[in-house]
């Protein structure tokens, strides 16, 4: 008898340490990390995720900036706040490469080869952007996302936004729509993100979230 509710505690152990809101962002950015969208698309409440991030890419150098994120993409869970009976908030740290340095930098030195002479012994901006994503010491930046997550009748969901791939990716949709803006100003620029699902721009916050999708 005692082996058997034993057995029955260590289950219960089991399946509350596998589940819950913060195992549910765990999962998905692993599985983002790991390059298995089809996988992460299973913890988001809008499965066309998998769709939006099924990259095809044009050119080496853009395979080589994703590959980039995803490898140094690094994590952690700050924060848990439960917002109702249906609803919590999951604060992240994210740390990657800070793609606005990257890009800053191959301008920069691209600048001081055009204008020191050394203009036809100047790199290709390819090789230049190869250079810089391989370099050992790439800059990086810490940033904070909130998941929303949502129980569902297919268990707890993410309600994805567009903030919170930016975030996972270096802030990489943010650069590339304020590439005439690059290192003019120390604050954050909200900027238009091309939604995700029922994602939204940086402008929408979690707690407006918080009805949505019930």
């Amino acid at each position: 008898m005692k082996k058997i509710l034993l057995g029955i505690f260590m289950l219960l152990c089991i399946v509350s340490c596998g589940s819950g809101p913060d195992k549910t962002v765990s999962k998905f950015i692993d599985n983002v990390k790991a390059e298995k969208m089809k996988e992460a698309a299973k913890y988001a409440i809008d499965d066309s995720f998998e769709g939006n991030l099924d990259v095809k890419y044009n050119n080496k150098i853009q395979e080589l900036l994703f590959k980039t994120l995803l490898k140094n993409l690094e994590y952690k869970i700050v924060k848990t706040e439960k917002q109702d009976d249906e609803t919590t908030i999951v604060t992240v740290e994210v740390t990657n490469v800070d793609v606005e340095k990257v890009f800053l930098q191959v301008f920069k030195k691209m600048t001081q080869e055009t204008f020191s002479g050394n203009g036809s012994h100047s790199m290709s901006v390819d090789d230049r952007f190869k250079q810089e994503l391989e370099a050992k010491d790439k800059p990086k930046s810490k940033n904070i996302t909130k998941f929303v997550v949502k129980k569902t009748t297919n268990g707890e969901k993410i309600v994805l936004t567009a903030e919170n791939i930016d975030v996972l990716l270096g802030k990489l949709n943010t650069t590339l729509s304020n590439l005439n803006t690059l290192g003019g100003a120390e604050e954050e620029t909200a900027v238009e993100l091309p939604e995700t699902g029922p994602s939204t721009g940086l402008s929408q916050k979690p707690e407006e979230l918080r009805n949505q999708n019930k």
